[in-house]
């Protein structure tokens, strides 16, 4: 269905001409999500680039009177981020990147929607400064990592998840009200994500984020770490033969192998009784192999060799970031003791070698995107949170419904490949199970919902945390009970915010 030309002229007089079109060889390219969502392509009527906090709220209020959906975007990574239904309009945010403040007293930088994790990253590098980049690699956008979905990273061992680095919050709400929250609500700067009175902060983001469906978040501020190495990256070769490698004398990756994942549990949690290191992890193996190699086929060739299955089916990653030597030598004799009395040993040089090389896999996950490279489909489920004991009898389960899928052919021989990862010293952590499968194969579209489905049975069958509730209404009303009645709230809030739910409805 076409945009009606007297609204389009409404929608170009808040952009202008250059910055909203309906051709359809640019919206074909906003009608499809992954190969293997459940949703079936819609095509939006049109997509508009706004610039201004001021724009976005003229652009939802037009919506709001001709009933007109809205999804706010900037780089389309999840399905979310595409239409599931008519009459939808995308609010694509990349012009508003601008890093609006950088406060080296105390700790926070501004931005707007569409700054990504490169831009912003390496520019605090030169403060002195940092924050826990999401795992979604440099093109991820900075504000919806930390304010409308997950945010799980690589480092929230010695930092935390994203939704505790919140502060200032400038929000569109799904009406066109522009609502300041925190210590902006009294003009008071943007250090704060609390104000005076009722906090609005858990209705943008409590554990994972509305995924657009509460209006368009437009500014954020953060609350920033000091930064451990250099104000440049030092970089060898070029993409995608590169090496980046942190001072030696102050920087050091270690990875141990475990027989058992209950011996990984135990070291994982000494290692954070110590509190020494920044990051600790039980990773993917398979994952970890495609980000090793720069083809499909070099990654078939290590995959097929057993090496990543061998060395890494229950290991556990640890980063060491100090600021001195003598503070890495402590820390290393610590880890090496700990490792020692949990029955671990190292892996093989071959594969420790791959992650000395390449420490930006635990400051800004430079190559990610190179899980997508054997064109297949692949998604994740489990995504849940909890202590770090919960989460390694989660994934304790995971073979009791996984294992058929292999066994049928239907996803790659990979039944290690999840992590675990935990937070703030191991008070609590992050699981994730990622799996791979062939679009060949008859039934390739049903089988990510399939592994979901047993996955979220299994969960349900053991009383276990392992799925947060998803933002789709049946997976809402099977979870929700679980979780405090979650999917009640999140009804009640969205009619109370959202009457004419056209903030991105759930499917």
């Amino acid at each position: 269905m076409a945009l009606a030309p007297e609204i389009y002229r409404e929608f170009e007089a808040i952009v202008g001409p250059a910055y909203i079109s309906d051709r359809e060889y640019i919206l074909a390219a906003l009608r499809q999500p992954q190969p293997h969502s459940p949703f079936k392509p819609v095509s939006p009527v049109a997509v508009l680039l706004p610039e201004t906090t001021e724009q976005v709220q003229a652009i939802v209020r037009v919506c709001n009177r001709h009933g007109l959906r809205y999804i706010a975007t900037v780089s389309s990574l999840i399905s979310f981020a595409y239409p599931n239904g008519p009459n939808t309009i995308i609010l694509h945010l990349k012009r508003m990147n601008r890093i609006v403040e950088i406060n080296e007293r105390d700790r926070y930088a501004v931005i707007e929607s569409g700054v990504r994790h490169g831009q912003l990253r390496t520019e605090l590098m030169r403060y002195g400064l940092s924050y826990p980049v999401a795992s979604v690699g440099p093109g991820g956008s900075v504000l919806a990592n930390f304010a409308c979905s997950s945010g799980d990273n690589h480092v929230e061992y010695g930092t935390s998840r994203s939704n505790r680095y919140l502060a200032g919050i400038e929000w569109v709400t799904p009406t066109g009200e522009i609502l300041r929250l925190g210590s902006l609500a009294t003009h008071a700067g943007w250090f704060n994500a609390d104000g005076p009175g009722p906090s609005l902060r858990g209705l943008i983001k409590g554990f994972a984020g509305q995924w657009g469906g509460l209006g368009v978040v437009t500014r954020i501020a953060i609350g920033l770490d000091a930064w451990k190495g250099p104000p440049e990256m030092p970089t060898e070769g070029r993409s995608p033969r590169y090496r980046m490698r942190l001072p030696a004398d102050c920087h050091k990756v270690l990875i141990f192998k475990f027989p058992t994942l209950d011996q990984v549990h135990d070291a994982m949690q000494a290692i954070g009784r110590t509190e020494i290191g920044f990051s600790v992890m039980k990773y993917f193996n398979a994952s970890a192999a495609l980000l090793a190699t720069e083809s499909a086929n070099e990654f078939w060739e290590l995959w097929n060799s057993g090496l990543f299955q061998r060395e890494l089916a229950r290991p556990l990653f640890v980063y060491l970031s100090t600021w001195s030597a003598e503070e890495l030598a402590y820390e290393e004799r610590v880890l090496h003791d700990i490792i020692a009395e949990t029955g671990g040993e190292p892996v093989a040089d071959e594969v420790l070698d791959i992650y000395r090389e390449n420490m930006d896999f635990f400051v800004l996950v430079g190559f990610l995107q190179r899980v997508l490279r054997l064109g297949g489909a692949w998604a994740p489920t489990k995504l849940g949170g909890d202590s770090v004991s919960h989460m390694f009898e989660v994934a304790k389960a995971i073979p009791e419904f996984f294992d058929g899928f292999i066994a049928r052919g239907q996803v790659l021989d990979a039944p290690d490949n999840f992590m675990i990862t935990p937070a703030e010293y191991g008070h609590q952590a992050h699981i994730e199970l990622l799996y791979l499968w062939d679009r060949n194969q008859p039934d390739w579209a049903e089988v990510g919902l399939q592994v979901m489905r047993a996955s979220l049975e299994n969960d349900l069958e053991h009383h276990h945390h392992g799925s947060s509730p998803p933002r789709a209404k049946a997976m809402l009303e099977r979870l929700g009970p679980r979780y405090s009645n979650c999917h009640v709230w999140i009804e009640r809030l969205k009619a109370a915010f959202d009457p004419n739910d056209v903030s991105n409805p759930m499917p």
